[in-house]
């Protein structure tokens, strides 16, 4: 037998001795009845002189207390036999989707998973291990080969998210750890099949609740203020009468009552919303099954107009181009001039300064060799056509076709192309150091691309990219989502507030982090700070995600358990509830017999 906590034991065997020593300082005497005491006075003259140490009497109760006093230290050391005994791993995938936060049950389907998932833990073998995956939109391996005090911990803290779940990442990452760890493979979800073919047993929770989302905020100007439209989704199987309310810069704007038919889109219209607003939340009363789902958000930012300035000997199709854009004030020289600046965008067209300007953006039209922006390659002809890629990420790019005389071959680390011919790179577009910069690789008079339609078209989407209407770049997004804000030119710092009230700085460095902590719904502020400590705000909101998630209804078809897996491992067995029940026994007896005697 081994112990797991021996010198705790060896301190609870001090008892003994206590009860040695009070049976010693105390002895009991028996009653009993006799004729005449004239025999017993001798004896009685004996006992009066007697010390208080005694020789012991048998005794039964000191027996049972020095039992249950032996059988305590027993317990509290921590007994424990080795041997062969037969463990089962498991991965544990736990979703923690929007659609797991849904009250359709005694329950929320999140909680539910959460106790019966404790359950499966606490009454694992001991020598069993562990791999924990939290179900999101980018699934993380929380506990790799654990043990189950640590998977019990990450359980009790786990809360659902307001996005969805990667599933196709979801079940690389489980069966890359059933690869390692071996074992079942158990996921704790809200509907059937999710993992494809990946043999796994599935504890699904479902209560096919009734549920009201808004899966669409939008907005647009009018003579008489903002159009605002919000639509609603009923998924249920009966219609349900919903209140619609519209907040405008936190104040409620108006309030609409409508009927969400089972199964079909609602739309709720709001007119005359102040065009100065600055954000916009919908909501819907009264709750349903789904609550994070009954509001969405948006941000709004009034377009400005940027300074441009065209550099330039003679190009009137490029002037006329740009000045199609409404948020461009254009301005024009022919002649080069150094230590540029106080102008959103610079555009250089054959030329560059021997000094680059340190504010604005850059579109850079035929550079010079060795600009030290691009590398640029030898000139040469073209016979085949200039095309636009339609994956470049410009709209309207991929409908660009133009002929060529000669140009010069581009390329850029930080560059993403737009424009080719037989193969090679005439112009890319990307983001150097917190600045935009475009640049074609050559002459627009070597070319009839300034005849064509596209080439205006062009330009304006060059000019959404480098000023986008709502300042940042984007007004709503969705919870879970990753958002590369775009920033002005003179922005020297930028941090997020986000809904939670926390703040995160996403520059200095430049170009500008990756916003990643969009985890909670709700508003959201870009503020930027210039060298002059001028600050910009721009709202946008984050929004559950809806697509997917808010349709609570039991998706797929259970399939046949999976067959689990055991191992034999060298492990313990514990003998303590043995112990505990001869001890209870042992008081048990000490208890009748001290009964007895009294």
């Amino acid at each position: 037998m081994h112990f797991a906590q021996p010198l705790l034991g060896l301190l609870a065997l001090l008892a003994v001795p206590i009860i040695l020593l009070m049976y010693l300082l105390k002895q009991k005497y028996k009653e009993k009845q006799v004729p005449s005491l004239y025999l017993w006075e001798k004896v009685l003259t004996q006992t009066k002189a007697q010390e208080p140490w005694q020789k012991l009497r048998k005794n039964l109760l000191m027996f049972l207390q020095i039992a249950a006093a032996l059988l305590l230290a027993l317990a509290l050391s921590g007994p424990y036999l080795m041997g062969k005994i037969q463990v089962r791993d498991y991965i544990i995938g736990l979703d923690c989707s929007l659609s797991m936060q849904a009250t359709d049950m005694e329950k929320s389907r999140f909680d539910a998973a959460k106790a019966d998932l404790t359950e499966l833990l606490e009454n694992t073998a001991p020598g069993s291990r562990f791999s924990l995956v939290m179900l999101t939109d980018t699934p993380t391996l929380a506990v790799s080969g654990g043990e189950k005090d640590v998977v019990l911990r990450m359980v009790e803290n786990a809360s659902p998210t307001a996005g969805g779940v990667n599933w196709e990442e979801a079940k690389s990452l489980l069966s890359a750890e059933q690869e390692a760890l071996g074992g079942e493979i158990v996921v704790y979800t809200d509907g059937y099949g999710n993992l494809g073919t990946l043999s796994a047993t599935e504890q699904v929770y479902a209560g096919d609740g009734e549920n009201t989302a808004v899966t669409l905020l939008s907005h647009t100007a009018q003579e008489d203020g903002l159009y605002v439209m919000a639509r609603l989704h009923h998924y249920g199987k009966s219609d349900q009468e919903k209140t619609v309310t519209l907040y405008a810069d936190g104040a409620a704007f108006d309030t609409k009552t409508v009927t969400a038919a089972a199964g079909t889109d609602t739309d709720v219209v709001f007119r005359g919303v102040p065009e100065e607003t600055k954000t916009l939340e919908v909501r819907i009363s009264p709750e349903d099954a789904l609550a994070a789902d009954n509001s969405r958000f948006a941000g709004l930012a009034a377009a400005k107009q940027q300074k441009v300035l065209l550099v330039s000997e003679s190009n009137l199709f490029l002037e006329k181009a740009l000045s199609l854009s409404d948020q461009v004030e254009l301005y024009q020289t022919d002649t080069l001039q150094e230590n540029l600046s106080g102008y959103s965008l610079y555009v250089f067209d054959g030329v560059l300064p021997e000094t680059m300007p340190t504010d604005g953006h850059w579109l850079l039209i035929n550079p010079p060799s060795g600009n030290g922006i691009v590398e640029t390659g030898a000139e040469q002809e073209f016979a085949a056509d200039v095309r636009g890629l339609a994956d470049s990420g410009l709209e309207n790019c991929g409908d660009i076709s133009f002929a060529l005389a000669k140009g010069k071959p581009l390329s850029a680390s930080w560059g993403t192309a737009f424009l080719q011919a037989e193969g090679q790179t005439l112009g890319l577009y990307g983001e150097t150091n917190g600045r935009k910069v475009a640049v074609l690789g050559f002459d627009l008079h070597d070319s009839d691309f300034p005849l064509q339609t596209e080439f205006p078209i062009l330009l304006y989407r060059l000019m959404e990219w480098y000023f986008p209407a709502n300042g940042s770049g984007v007004s709503q997004v969705t919870a879970g989502e990753q958002v590369s804000l775009s920033l002005l030119p003179t922005t020297e710092t930028a941090t997020v507030m986000t809904a939670a009230g926390k703040e995160i700085s996403i520059a200095p460095p430049f170009p500008s982090q990756t916003l990643t902590e969009t985890a909670e719904p709700g508003l959201y502020t870009l503020r930027e700070t210039d060298s002059a400590q001028n600050m910009t705000e721009t709202p946008f909101g984050v929004n559950a995600k809806t697509e997917g998630e808010s349709d609570l209804s039991l998706r797929g078809e259970q399939a046949e358990e999976t067959q689990s897996t055991t191992k034999e491992i060298q492990g313990s067995r514990s003998v303590l509830k043995w112990v505990l029940l001869l001890l209870l026994v042992v008081l048990l007896v000490e208890w009748r017999v001290n009964c007895r005697e009294h």
